[in-house]
Formats: C-alpha cells, sequence, structure tokens
C-alpha cells in the first residue's frame, strides 16, 4: 500500500511534545554540566589584582620653541612605547623579584621565570592622559607591592627609553629617506623613457586615435560603396559591348550612300524583275529596253565617282562603351589603391588603440609603485621632522612626563573566578546540549506521534486510537482488559468505538473473521485484541470468539487468567483438522476463547494445510464474530498465512514506538483489499491538542 511521506512534521506543538518526552535528555546534560562547571568554579583559587594610576603631560617647550605647537596628547598613540617599556626584560626582572618565591634569588632571573611574570600584567587606558598598570595574583599583598614596583621603574625608565629610541629612529629615518628617493628618481626616469618609446600610445591619445580609425574607415566604407558602384556600371557597360558585338557591329563597322545611278539601277532590277514574273521572254521589247538601260547606269556608274563611307551610329555606340568601359576600369583600380592605403593606415591606429591599454596598466602599475614609495617618503619626512623635532625637545628639557598619580592599594576581594558566572554558563550549556541531543533524537525518531502524523504518511486508514493507559506498563497482565476493569475510561470507549467501527466494516462486506497483527512484537496487539473482542461481544447479536493464533509465543491466557490444558491449544485443534473443537473452546467472561499453546512443530505448515481453512469456516457458522489474535508480521510467515484463511486484516501499531519504514514493509506485504486499517495505540491525549474533548464528561461529572 502507497505511502504518502516519510519523516515527522516539525512544529512549535510537536517540538514542546518532543521536548517533554524526552525531558530527562534534556534535564541530565544540563545537571551535570552545571554540576562540573560549579565544581571546577569552587576549586578554581582566588586571585587579586591591584592596580596603580599614571598619568601623562606635555612638558612646556622653551622660548625659541614656542612657534612649534606640541600635538594632543593621547596616550593611545603611545601604548607601544608603554608596554615597549613595561615588558622589558629588565623592568620585569626588577619587579618579579619582590615576589615571594623570587626574593631570595641573587642576580637575573631565568627568561622562564621573566615570561611567567608577563601575562600577570595589565594595561588599561583609562583617559587621553591617563592608564592604569595592573598585576594579578594570589596574595593581596604581594600584587599591591608588585603593582607599585612596576609603576615607579616605568615612570624612571620612560624618559631614558625615549630619549635613545629617538636617537636610534633618527638614523634610521635618515637611511631609509636616501635610499627612498634614489629609488623615486629611477621610477620616474623609468616612465619617463617608457612614454616616450610607446607616445603615440598613450592613454591620452586614446580619442584621437579612435577618431582617426573612424574616420579611415568611413572613407574606406565610401571607396567600398563607389567601386561597388563602378562595377555595376562596368558589368552594366560589358553587356551593352557583348549585345552590340553579337548584332556585328564589329562587321559592318562603316556606311555606303546610294547615289541617284544607283538608286535607279536598283528601281530597274526591279522592273526586270517583274517583267520576269509576268511571263516575258528575252525577246520581248520592253524586257530589251529594260536591260539596255540597266547596262548603261552600270557603266554610268562604273565611270562616275567614288562612293562615299561614314561610320556606323552603332559603331559609333561600340567605340563611346569601349572608351567608358576603360575609364570606369581606371577608376577601380585607383579606388583600390586607395583602399589598401586606408586599410594600413587603419591598421596602424588600431594597433595603436589596441596597445593603450596595456601601456595604461603598465603606466598605472609604475606609478602606483611611485605613489606608494612617495607616500612612504613624505612619512618618512614627517617621522624625521618629528624625530628632530623630539631631539630638540629633548635638549631643552621637554617632551612626555609620566607621573604615578594614585599608587595601587591593597585589593579587598578577589577578581577571579567568576563562580556564578560559570555556573550560569553551565547551566546554559547543559540546556542546549540537551536541547540539541532531544531535537537530534526526536529528528531520528520515525516513529508515529499521533493520528494525524499516521495519516500524514500513509493510506492506510486509522479504525481506532487508543489512548495510553497505565497498567499496560506496570499492572499485571490481567488487568490490561480495560473494558471490564474500567469500562468509564477514555481507552475503554474507544476500543467500544472500534468495536463499532469493525462491525460496521464486517457488515459492507458479509465477512465475521478478523485478523489483529502488527510489524513486530511489543505494540499492544494482543491487548487490542482481547479488548475488541470483549467489546464486540456486548454489541454483537451472537457469540464472539477470540483465537490466540500466535503459536510461537501466546499471551492470551495471562490476559484473561485461563489456564491452559496440555493438548487443548489452538495448534492441537488445528493438527486434529478442527474435530470436535468444543472442548478447545474456553468461556472467558463474555467471550468464548481458544487459547493457544506452544508448537511442537512448524506451524507454517498446519496453517497453510486445508485444515486450517475448514476449521475455520466451521467456525464462521457457530460465531457472530471470530477475533485471531495473530504474531507479528515480518518476524515469521504465520500472519501472512493466516490473512489468506481470515477475511480481514487489522494493523495495531504502537506510538513512539513502531518505526514507519517497519510498518510501511509490513502493510505492503498485504493484499490492500484484506487491509481493513489501523489501530494506534498507546497514543497519549493528555498532551495533545484534542484532550479537551476526551476530558469534557470526566470534569462535568
Amino acid at each position: 500500500m502507497a505511502t504518502k511521506g516519510s519523516g515527522n512534521n516539525l512544529s512549535i506543538f510537536a517540538l514542546l511534545e518532543a521536548f517533554r518526552r524526552r525531558k530527562l535528555l534534556i534535564i541530565v546534560p544540563a545537571l551535570v554540566l552545571t554540576a562540573g562547571f560549579s565544581v571546577y568554579a569552587y576549586r578554581q583559587p582566588d586571585r587579586y589584582k591591584a592596580q596603580a594610576l599614571i598619568a601623562a603631560e606635555n612638558l612646556t617647550p622653551p622660548e625659541y620653541l614656542k612657534h612649534v605647537a606640541p600635538e594632543p596628547l593621547d596616550i593611545e598613540h603611545h601604548l607601544w612605547t608603554v608596554r615597549e617599556v613595561l615588558f622589558s626584560n629588565e623592568l620585569l626582572d626588577a619587579a618579579a623579584h619582590d615576589l615571594k618565591e623570587y626574593k631570595s634569588v641573587r642576580g637575573p632571573l631565568p627568561q622562564e621565570a621573566i615570561d611567567a611574570v608577563k601575562p600577570r600584567i595589565t594595561i588599561k587606558v583609562e583617559s587621553e592622559h591617563t592608564f592604569h598598570v595592573g598585576f594579578e595574583g594570589e596574595d593581596p599583598q604581594e600584587v599591591a607591592n608588585v603593582t607599585n614596583r612596576l609603576a615607579g621603574l616605568f615612570t624612571e625608565r620612560a624618559s631614558q627609553r625615549r630619549d635613545q629610541k629617538t636617537t636610534d629612529a633618527k638614523s634610521a629615518f635618515d637611511a631609509q629617506i636616501e635610499t627612498l628617493k634614489q629609488r623615486l628618481e629611477e621610477q620616474d626616469k623609468e616612465m619617463r623613457e617608457y612614454k616616450q618609446r610607446a607616445v603615440n600610445e598613450l592613454p591620452e591619445h586614446i580619442d584621437g586615435n579612435i577618431k582617426e580609425v573612424e574616420t579611415f574607415r568611413a572613407q574606406y566604407d565610401d571607396r567600398t560603396s563607389k567601386i561597388a558602384d563602378e562595377e555595376a556600371k562596368r558589368t552594366r557597360i560589358a553587356k551593352q559591348i557583348a549585345d552590340l558585338e553579337s548584332q556585328g557591329v564589329l562587321k559592318r563597322p562603316m556606311i555606303e550612300e546610294k547615289t541617284p545611278q544607283e538608286a535607279k539601277l536598283e528601281e530597274l532590277r526591279i522592273t526586270e524583275r517583274a517583267y520576269l514574273a509576268r511571263g516575258y521572254t528575252a525577246d520581248h521589247p520592253e524586257l530589251r529596253a529594260t536591260r539596255r538601260e540597266i547596262r548603261n547606269v552600270e557603266a554610268a556608274i562604273a565611270n562616275g565617282p567614288v562612293k562615299r563611307s561614314d561610320p556606323s551610329p552603332a559603331y559609333m555606340k561600340y567605340t563611346e562603351l569601349r572608351s567608358e568601359l576603360e575609364s570606369t576600369d581606371q577608376r577601380i583600380d585607383a579606388y583600390r589603391r586607395e583602399q589598401a592605403r586606408l586599410s594600413t593606415q587603419i591598421n596602424g591606429y588600431q594597433r595603436r588603440v589596441d596597445a593603450t591599454p596595456a601601456h595604461a596598466q603598465a603606466l598605472a602599475e609604475m606609478q602606483r609603485e611611485y605613489h606608494v614609495r612617495e607616500s612612504q617618503f613624505h612619512a618618512l619626512l614627517d617621522k624625521q621632522l618629528d624625530a628632530n623635532l623630539a631631539q630638540t625637545l629633548q635638549k631643552s628639557e621637554t617632551g612626555i612626563a609620566f607621573a604615578v598619580v594614585e599608587p595601587a592599594s591593597v585589593p579587598a576581594a578577589p577578581f577571579s573566578p567568576q563562580r556564578e558566572r560559570l555556573i550560569l554558563m553551565g547551566i546554559a550549556a547543559g540546556l542546549g546540549l540537551g536541547l540539541g541531543l532531544a531535537f537530534l533524537m526526536e529528528q531520528n525518531d520515525t516513529s508515529f506521534s499521533t493520528v494525524d502524523d499516521f495519516q500524514s504518511f500513509t493510506g492506510v486508514p486509522v479504525i481506532g486510537a487508543v489512548p495510553a493507559v497505565p497498567v499496560l506498563k506496570n499492572g499485571p497482565a490481567s488487568e490490561m482488559l480495560i473494558t471490564t476493569t474500567d469500562p468509564d475510561s477514555v481507552a475503554a470507549e474507544q476500543y467500544r468505538l472500534l468495536a463499532m467501527k469493525v462491525q460496521q466494516h464486517c457488515a459492507a462486506t458479509n465477512s465475521n473473521v478478523v485478523m489483529l497483527t502488527s510489524a513486530a512484537g511489543g505494540e499492544g496487539k494482543s491487548t487490542t485484541a482481547v479488548n475488541l473482542a470483549q467489546a464486540l461481544s456486548s454489541m454483537a447479536d451472537g457469540p464472539v470468539l477470540l483465537i490466540d493464533g500466535d503459536m510461537r509465543k501466546p499471551r492470551i491466557h495471562e490476559y484473561l487468567n485461563l489456564k491452559v490444558f496440555e493438548g487443548r491449544g489452538f495448534y492441537q485443534l488445528l493438527l486434529n483438522g478442527g474435530a470436535g473443537y468444543a472442548k478447545h473452546v474456553v468461556k472467558a467472561r463474555q467471550i468464548h476463547v481458544i487459547p493457544g499453546s506452544p508448537a511442537t512443530g512448524n506451524p507454517v505448515a498446519v496453517l497453510s494445510s486445508p485444515k486450517a481453512r475448514n476449521l475455520f469456516d466451521q467456525l464462521r457458522q457457530d460465531y457472530r464474530y471470530i477475533v485471531v489474535d495473530a504474531p507479528p508480521t515480518l518476524p515469521v510467515a504465520d500472519s501472512h498465512l493466516l490473512a489468506g484463511i481470515c477475511d480481514k486484516v487489522l494493523f495495531v501499531v504502537r506510538a513512539r514506538k513502531t518505526p514507519r519504514e517497519l510498518f510501511q514493509h509490513a502493510v505492503e506485504s498485504f493484499d490492500s483489499v484484506n487491509v481493513m486499517g489501523a489501530v494506534l495505540n498507546d497514543v497519549d491525549y493528555q498532551r495533545s491538542r484534542y484532550a479537551y474533548a476526551y476530558e469534557y464528561y470526566k470534569k462535568s461529572a
């Protein structure tokens, strides 16, 4: 049967419910970590801190230095000097000799002892002119003495240290300034030479180069357009020339003009051809006269002047086209030569444009390095000026003076450990760890908590939801018959509601044998079967039979306080083929019971035999309803064989125990038509959002 999804739905209500169920997992880490932090806090020794307040002030410069205004004093700017003097080995060695463990030591202390003293010294800026020097330790009197010793030694040696540092700094500044100056000159020369080599490719010329490229490209495109026009014109002229040549203009380039005699001769010949066409013979007078006249005209033409001939109009047009074609070819050649020149110029300017970014990057790197060194140079000049001024001020007995304005006093209370804070940290860490573990366990828990949770996972309908009953966990097995021991409880009502739904399903499908099974053991299957049979017996119009079909671990007789006799169990009844089954039936309260008995052979072989089906056919005729308590589905094959004999299968699922994957594997192994639904057992209604609905009648009773 298909499932709808997997995993738990996350909500505020689900989280609160999960934390309630995992409360021990939250409380135990919180208690353990709180106890651990508390033990650690109270095992730490008390530590004291003493502080001395030291002030600094600018000394007044002499009259000839009145124009040099001293910078405003800010102790933050001099902390590096303070730390350097205060943490010097000489000062620490002198102060450490006031400690108890080193008072008896003669001469300088080892470096390990001095390094152990450093972490115990603190410096805290109080204001622009004052700061605290502190010392930590376990003896309040000792920390006060060492603090005052440190403050006094610092004020004595700060001036000496400042004088020496000023002189050393001035010498170092002079050497660095000279080196930077030479490097700046070299970089400036390098940039000038670079700009001279690439003068036309520098970034400042890129706009002009781009404009030249665009201008030459426009000219190139114009020449291309003109070449195209001339090519088209040349093609048209060549076609006209070819047409004239095909018409024979070169064969008759000249035209001869006809004379009057030639015109007359042509007329006479036409007349002669007309006479012949009429059938005139050579002796006919008119034909003879015409021929005689033709001879005279021919003689006259032969003795006449030479005929004049002129070029034909077609030949004149042909000559003109040939001349125009030649001039067109010359213009095309000129345009192409000009195109080649423009292409060379375009490529030259384009190379300049393409090279500009590389030159710009190279110059930017040079200028950046130059500016960095220039900034360093100016900074060193300022420091050199300060060093010279400081040296002058020192010679004039001016500068900064330090003085102890508030000596350290003996601390009245320890500052460490902060036990309350450590305990709070333990509580917070424990709660955080517990909540994290609870959340992790809840996320890994794939069991069903509520009916809504079950229905969101699978399409198997929920026929009943039975609340948690304390006796199920603590009382004897006989008290699990809640429909009899506590008939007014919510659980008993739910069993009766389950029985009513089973009746409705059986009536709709004309069936009366219901098998109860589960995915694994310990899910309340037998308890549900006993209570369902008891509830059906109070509603049905006939006897109800309860069969303990678990032939491996029968439990029904324990719930009903039945005594099992040797050879009178369900297994022996199947072996006998159902004959005389009445002696195997025991009456318990309102129901008939066939108790179970451990199988001495293979239960699968007995259940798969025709005897089992024959037995159930007999029982169907004698009982209104038959409830079969079958073994779990996944461990053994008994339930699958019983499901083929029974009419309906009802799954029992224990809330917060049955894994989703286990239930899915179990229900998918059955025919979906045969599965009636599921009973969600051990549901905690008291903590659900619907608890008020189940407590209504109890409150009003």
